[in-house]
C-alpha cells in the first residue's frame, strides 16, 4: 500500500532500473515486480501518471526479457500517449518504450495489430517526418519492419 506519491515514485524507481541497469531485469522479475507493476498499472484508484510509470516499467521489461509479454492494457496505455502533448517527458518516454518493444524479440505483431499500435507506429512515423525528426521516424520504421509491416520506400512515401 502506500499514497499516490509513493507509489508513482515505485513506479518510476523501477521504471528506471530497468530502462538503465542491465541485470535489473532478472532481480524485478524474480522479486515479483511483474505483478506489482501490473496492479499499478491498473489499479482503479492510481493516478493517471502512477499508471503511465508502471505501463512504461513493464514494456521495458517486457523488451529484455523474452518469456515475458507485454499487456494489451499497458501497450494500450501508452499507444494512448502518442495523441497528447508532451508533458513532463511521459510522451517521449511511451515513445521510447514502445519502439524498445516493437523491436525486441518480444513483440508479437498480432497484439500490435489487435490494440492499433501498428496504425499508430504508421502515425508517429509520419508525423515525426513531417516535422523533420528523422531518426525517430527510422526507429518507427525499424519497428514496424520488426512487426512485419513492410516498409515503404523513401521514393513512395508521402510525407
Amino acid at each position: 500500500d502506500g499514497n499516490e506519491g509513493q507509489k508513482e515514485n515505485a513506479a518510476c524507481a523501477l521504471g528506471n532500473m530497468i530502462e538503465v541497469a542491465s541485470g535489473t531485469h532478472e532481480g524485478v522479475v524474480e522479486a515479483g515486480g511483474v505483478a506489482v507493476l501490473s496492479s499499478l498499472a491498473q489499479e482503479a484508484s492510481a493516478s493517471d501518471d502512477c499508471k503511465l510509470a508502471a505501463a512504461i516499467a513493464l514494456v521495458y521489461l517486457a523488451s529484455t526479457c523474452p518469456d515475458l509479454t507485454a499487456d494489451d492494457t499497458c501497450l494500450s496505455l501508452l499507444l494512448s500517449r502518442l495523441d497528447q502533448p508532451e508533458e513532463n517527458g511521459w510522451r517521449r518516454d511511451s515513445i521510447n518504450a514502445l519502439l524498445a518493444l516493437a523491436t525486441s524479440s518480444s513483440a508479437c505483431a498480432e497484439q500490435w495489430h489487435r490494440v492499433g499500435g501498428v496504425a499508430a507506429l504508421q502515425a508517429l512515423a509520419r508525423a515525426t517526418a513531417e516535422e523533420g525528426v528523422e531518426r525517430q521516424a527510422e526507429r518507427c520504421d525499424e519497428a514496424l519492419v520488426s512487426l512485419g509491416v513492410r516498409r515503404v520506400p523513401p521514393s513512395l512515401k508521402f510525407w
